[in-house]
């Protein structure tokens, strides 16, 4: 991949467009070594191609690799069913990446955070927990005792998890993988400043880079400069080995070295 320096300070989807259209797309920083490539002639900030993509995850349950999905499939929910509660999921501080049900609606939160939870069977049978625990922790208890924390697919089963736990809040198996690159794909490389991401103002979707190469989450709508990608091409390289014949009369035209070597290549062509 050949990262390129675009001194044309434009809005992270400008950006995204202008490297499709000129060449594969923003920058995609699979490792340390990427990170290094990338070159900026004075210190400023510029775009890459991270970004968590509010549409996919905001109010509705998509099917990018930064979506919402299930603990049990990892896949999100066949009918798209969903019952967020008013302005959830908001990704606050920008660490909500799991979700509880309290009466019935849902609402995204720390996977820290300690909440009781409700476990499934593999007939769908529910079986609330009275126990705080993290998202993971509770995760494995279900997985342990159980099939997995409880998969909401509809009205019917909602309403049944919502009268097992009361007024209670309550870990579900939803859960989501927050960014992804441009391109599509997700990776596990990162390099965030301390602090970040902080989704200021709850609406910080796209990453930029600081002048020290640190990742820093951003308002899509600001000015950057940005790097873009683009794929190169692998050139292939033919060896072949040949023999000449040399004791034969070089003189004469029909066998000399030149004629051998076309006649040998005209050959090979005759065969690819």
């Amino acid at each position: 991949m050949e990262y390129f320096f675009i001194d044309v300070k434009l809005n992270w989807f400008d950006a995204q467009q202008y490297c499709r259209e000129s060449y594969t797309d923003l920058a995609t920083i699979s490792s340390m070594e990427d990170l290094m490539r990338l070159k900026t002639p004075s210190p400023q900030e510029t775009w890459i191609g991270k970004f968590d993509d509010p549409a996919s995850w905001k109010g509705v349950m998509g099917n990018d690799s930064n979506s919402w999905r299930w603990s049990a499939t990892g896949t999100t929910s066949p009918g798209g069913y969903q019952n967020w509660a008013a302005d959830e999921p908001n990704n606050y501080h920008a660490i909500n990446y799991c979700v509880y049900v309290l009466n019935g609606q849902w609402w995204d939160s720390a996977c820290s955070q300690t909440y009781a939870f409700v476990c499934f069977s593999g007939t769908k049978n529910y079986t609330f927990v009275n126990a705080s625990m993290t998202w993971k922790d509770a995760q494995s208890y279900c997985r342990q005792h159980h099939t997995d924390l409880a998969t909401i697919r509809d009205e019917t089963e909602n309403s049944a998890v919502a009268a097992l736990s009361s007024n209670a809040s309550v870990w579900i198996g939803l859960y989501r993988e927050p960014w992804r690159w441009s391109d599509g794909s997700s990776g596990t490389f990162t390099n965030w400043q301390n602090d970040q991401p902080d989704n200021y103002k709850m609406n910080q979707h796209c990453v930029k880079l600081n002048q020290y190469k640190k990742y820093i989450d951003a308002f899509c709508t600001n000015l950057f400069a940005f790097h873009c990608e683009k794929a190169v091409e692998k050139k292939q390289t033919h060896v072949y080995r040949m023999e000449l014949q040399a004791a034969v009369d070089l003189s004469e035209p029909s066998l000399s070295t030149l004629n051998q070597i076309q006649e040998y290549f005209l050959n090979m062509d005759s065969l690819i």
